[in-house]
């Protein structure tokens, strides 16, 4: 699902992240967890230059969920289980696309 972004900030005070986002004609609000903030990457920190590096993944986890949910809400809530079972999805598809590449036989 195509998106734009609109806007990005952290909460100073509760160090989460706030994105809204455009997907088609509706306005979203996507809330990242302080604890998805610390669990997307290595040293963890909540911290907005962590936010903006990482927001296309945040905001691909958000249309996932939005695509295959029936959230009828405005707004989401990306927890760390949902970066960690993004991020299984994704090294898992990636070993497979890998495991693919690796035993494909060369043109003679």
């Amino acid at each position: 699902m195509p998106y734009e972004v609109v806007a990005a900030s952290l909460n100073a005070k509760d160090k989460s992240g706030r994105i809204d986002v455009r997907f088609g004609a509706e306005m979203k609000i996507v809330v990242v967890s302080r604890r998805a903030l610390l669990s997307v990457a290595s040293p963890p920190r909540a911290t907005e230059v962590r936010l903006l590096e990482y927001i296309d993944m945040f905001c691909d986890i958000a249309a996932s969920c939005f695509c295959s949910k029936a959230t009828g809400g405005d707004s989401l809530l990306i927890t760390a289980n949902d970066v960690r079972r993004w991020r299984h999805a994704w090294q898992s598809s990636e070993v497979s696309a890998g495991a693919e590449v690796a035993y494909r036989p060369l043109p003679v």
